[in-house]
């Protein structure tokens, strides 16, 4: 699961862009508790690396209740994208870099929430999550991208289920953007190891889609 992310920290972005040989990260206002349907930049690879402003969510039309409804996803499970009709056209042919400083992830007990998380590397200051994209089926709006999420490690399992894939190497950045085969792309929708995040308790603030700024990661006192 990945609802919530951070990207408030634009020189820790643009040096890992810059560490995939790419010059230009626009300068944004920091960005601290981003939510599906809001924008989020993301790295293409067409004939070179390109940022690219997608809305997070991909709209896909799925049995309701009362018939056909139309919602927005924005995680795909590495355990259904070649699966599924909907998911297998992107992961063949779509696929992209989503840059983040860091996510937010809630712990629950008996379906209760009970903790926030502020989840971050835990060696540098900004990672890339592995996305899939589609176009708008209105050519006026942006495109949309949905993060893979794949089993959680160990450590994240404290808190959930489920996390982001994380490409931890520069090659396996490129590699999700260039490779082609099916073995080769499942290769890297993996787990990260336990030591690649860190995990910083915060308050019930971020829990709110709306609420923005620094308290959205300031770290939960003890007691």
């Amino acid at each position: 699961m990945c609802g919530r992310v951070n990207v408030s920290d634009n020189e820790g972005v643009r040096l890992l862009l810059e560490s995939m040989g790419m010059e230009t990260w626009p300068t944004r206002d920091p960005r601290y508790n981003i939510a599906p349907t809001q924008t989020l930049d993301v790295v293409t690879l067409e004939s070179d690396l390109n940022l690219v402003s997608m809305s997070w969510g991909v709209s896909m039309t799925l049995p309701g209740k009362k018939g056909m409804v139309t919602k927005r996803i924005q995680n795909s499970r590495d355990d259904k994208v070649w699966t599924s009709r909907l998911w297998k056209p992107l992961i063949e042919r779509q696929r992209v870099l989503v840059p983040v400083n860091g996510f937010y992830e809630w712990k629950r007990k008996n379906r209760k929430l009970v903790a926030a998380y502020h989840i971050t590397p835990a060696n540098q200051p900004a990672m890339f999550f592995a996305g899939i994209y589609k176009h708008s089926s209105d050519l006026t709006q942006k495109p949309e991208v949905s993060v893979i999420t794949t089993s959680a490690n160990q450590a994240m399992s404290e808190v959930h289920d489920r996390m982001p894939v994380i490409l931890t190497s520069n090659n396996a950045a490129m590699a999700w953007l260039q490779e082609t085969d099916r073995e080769s792309l499942t290769e890297l929708m993996v787990s990260a190891n336990n030591d690649v995040l860190q995990f910083t308790q915060v308050s019930d603030y971020v829990n709110k889609s709306s609420n923005e700024g620094p308290e959205c990661i300031k770290a939960l006192k003890a007691g």
